[in-house]
């Protein structure tokens, strides 16, 4: 993103994260987990971090080493002055395995719980 202006990557991917939610939000809602629901919060959360932090000075490349990790992301944001509540932490926390794994491309070999997303 060399010449890219940072001023508007904050935007964009707040742009992105809103229609990420969107998406989101109109899917039906289908027996749990509806894995498309679930990858589009995810993507979500991780791209409205991303904007939090690149409104608060993170680089490019800083934002692409957090990759999908949205414990990372949601620490440094937190770090850098986001509030949130303890259950919206802990809830974000909790989706942060399935998210990195990619649990929502495929389907899983072993028997661990996956959390239901309706909660959000």
């Amino acid at each position: 993103m060399n010449g890219y202006p940072s001023i508007l990557r904050q935007f964009d991917y707040l742009e992105r994260a809103e229609q990420f939610y969107e998406a989101f939000y109109d899917l039906p809602k289908r027996e749990p987990p509806s894995w498309p629901r679930y990858f589009m919060l995810c993507h979500a959360i991780e791209l409205a971090l991303k904007a939090y932090l690149a409104a608060h000075g993170a680089t490019a490349q800083e934002l692409k080493d957090f990759r999908h990790n949205l414990t990372a992301l949601l620490e440094e944001a937190i770090n850098k002055g986001l509030s949130l509540s303890d259950t919206a932490q802990k809830d974000i926390k909790a989706l942060q395995e399935a998210h990195e794994k990619f649990w929502h491309r495929y389907p899983k070999e072993d028997a661990k719980p996956v959390l239901v997303i309706e909660q959000f």
